[in-house]
């Protein structure tokens, strides 16, 4: 059946989804890649993993590659991603396994034992699903691993109870697929349980991340014995969403431990964690980043591609007969800045105002106004002449201090070009603070 977009504001409404990344067969994807000048974004991604698109040759990356891929929260990072997962899929070099920590765990309270029993669980998922060939003593190391667990006195009874029923339950990877999945369920909605096994685990790390290891390396030893990949590759999304101190937690004090995982693993990661500098200076792969889509250049020229794109991205969600006019969606599309979500964002709040079945310009300025007065709330005096400064050209880059990190963190602050430059968002410009705001 053709794809049609929705006719009716409250059907556009109801598909509204902030969280949502679009599958490679979704009729809603949009290309964008020229639209943010990312076209080389993909084949950086490759070379890190060995492979090269053009030639399909492959070489053997480092058992362990942790990489990072940054971007503003809502830029796209996860449809791109799950794009660039089908090309890397299709080679026959990787196995992806996609770990979405939104859906798999708790991203309000998140810390690195969690997505590593995620990970575990959604590897011997993708290896049962992919009809992989897998010895049961292959999962020896994790079996012995659960019962250091079971027999420790920082576990409870009834969860002790739970894990040796897994390990009984059908046996091989079924039982421990259940398993997995109860732990992960723990993490995701327990407290007490939660509190425990993040202890166990992280006192036991050393033997854990071995049993990981160890289980991984049979897992890669079994595909290429099947000729069907060479690697795994982990897709942990979500880790982008963190909040701002869970986010320093995971990414920097937790490092070591992620690099004690031998895997290939990409995380999504906030735009204002790139600046960071130990994040920067440590072991991560900590370069690759998803440019913002451009509607203008730095002197101040239009980029069609941009406005073209979220032109499709728009009307993929919303009929065009649901706006009076051209200049409605052209205005929506400028004061989302490029972002893809700050669109989505103002298209809901102008279907929320409408009072009939049509957008027009009265409505959408009360969007606008509405978007505007949620970054009010949280804008302090000092920020209002520095985004200015920065928009005006007085300050080319500013540099990235704490305030600069929290105005990128609260999209407050784009990036555009791979971070080489920075305007406010739009719809700041229309606030007293900013107008009034002195550049000197």
């Amino acid at each position: 059946m053709t794809y049609a977009p929705p006719t009716h504001r409250l059907q556009v409404l109801q598909k509204i989804d902030f969280e949502e990344g679009l599958t490679a067969d979704d009729p809603r994807y949009v290309e964008t890649q020229t639209a943010r000048g990312s076209e080389k974004t993909f084949i950086r991604l490759a070379s890190k993993l060995g492979w090269d698109p053009a030639s399909s040759q492959f070489f053997f990356p480092p058992m362990q590659k942790h990489i990072l891929f940054f971007g503003h929260v809502g830029s796209g990072k996860s449809t791109e991603l799950r794009h660039y997962a089908k090309k890397l899929h299709d080679s026959n070099k990787f196995l992806v396994i996609d770990v979405d920590v939104n859906s798999k765990l708790d991203r309000n309270n998140l810390e690195f034992p969690d997505t590593l029993m995620a990970m575990a669980e959604m590897l011997l998922t993708g290896l049962q699903q992919a009809a992989i060939p897998f010895n049961d003593q292959a999962l020896q190391p994790l079996r012995d691993w659960f019962g250091i667990v079971v027999q420790s006195d920082t576990t409870s009874r009834e969860y002790s109870a739970e894990i040796r029923t897994g390990l009984e339950a059908g046996g091989g990877l079924p039982g421990f697929i259940k398993l997995f999945a109860q732990v992960t369920s723990a993490f995701k909605t327990g407290s007490t349980t939660k509190t425990e096994l993040r202890k166990e685990i992280r006192n036991t790390f050393g033997r854990l991340a071995d049993a990981f290891n160890a289980v991984l390396a049979s897992a890669e030893a079994a595909l290429i014995s099947a000729g069907r990949a060479e690697r795994v590759l982990f897709l942990l999304d979500g880790t982008d969403k963190l909040r701002s101190e869970a986010t320093k937690q995971f990414f920097v004090q937790d490092a070591e431990q992620l690099l004690a995982i031998n895997a290939l693993v990409i995380y999504t990661a906030p735009i204002h964690l790139k600046y960071d500098s130990n994040v920067v200076s440590g072991k991560l792969d900590a370069d690759l980043i998803l440019p913002m889509i451009k509607l203008f250049e730095p002197s101040g020229v239009r980029c069609e591609a941009g406005w073209l794109a979220l032109r499709n991205l728009l009307l993929k969600r919303a009929d065009h007969r649901l706006f009076a006019s051209e200049t409605e969606i052209n205005t929506l599309i400028e004061h989302s800045g490029g972002h893809p979500r700050e669109l989505l964002r103002l298209l809901k709040l102008s279907c929320e105002y409408a009072e009939t079945n049509l957008i027009d310009s009265a409505v959408v300025t009360r969007a606008i106004k509405q978007l505007a007065s949620e970054y009010r709330r949280f804008l302090e005096p000092a920020d209002y002449p520095l985004l200015k400064s920065m928009d005006t050209g007085t300050t080319t880059h500013s540099g990235n201090d704490d305030a600069i990190k929290r105005l990128l963190y609260n999209l407050a602050l784009l990036e555009y070009n791979d971070g080489s430059w920075r305007r406010s968002h739009p719809v700041i410009r229309g606030l007293d603070g900013y107008i009034n705001a002195s550049t000197t």
